[in-house]
């Protein structure tokens, strides 16, 4: 049976990581630099969210 809360949050996180991973690229083609220079923690965040609602997303639809 399908687990609508696990699939919800799958779609959730999945746009959210797109947003946060666009508007971190927006952010430094414009020049503006993290002050504490962890631009790269900060993509594999972004990155790591977009996966993770991957994964909970297909995990659920394959149930159907």
């Amino acid at each position: 049976m399908l687990n609508f809360w696990y699939s919800s949050m799958g779609i959730v996180m999945l746009i959210a990581g797109i947003l946060f991973f666009a508007d971190i690229t927006n952010r430094r083609t414009k020049g503006e630099r993290d002050k504490y220079g962890n631009q790269i923690e900060i993509y594999t965040a972004a990155i790591g969210m977009i996966l993770i609602g991957l994964f909970l997303l297909i995990r659920e639809l394959l149930k159907l």
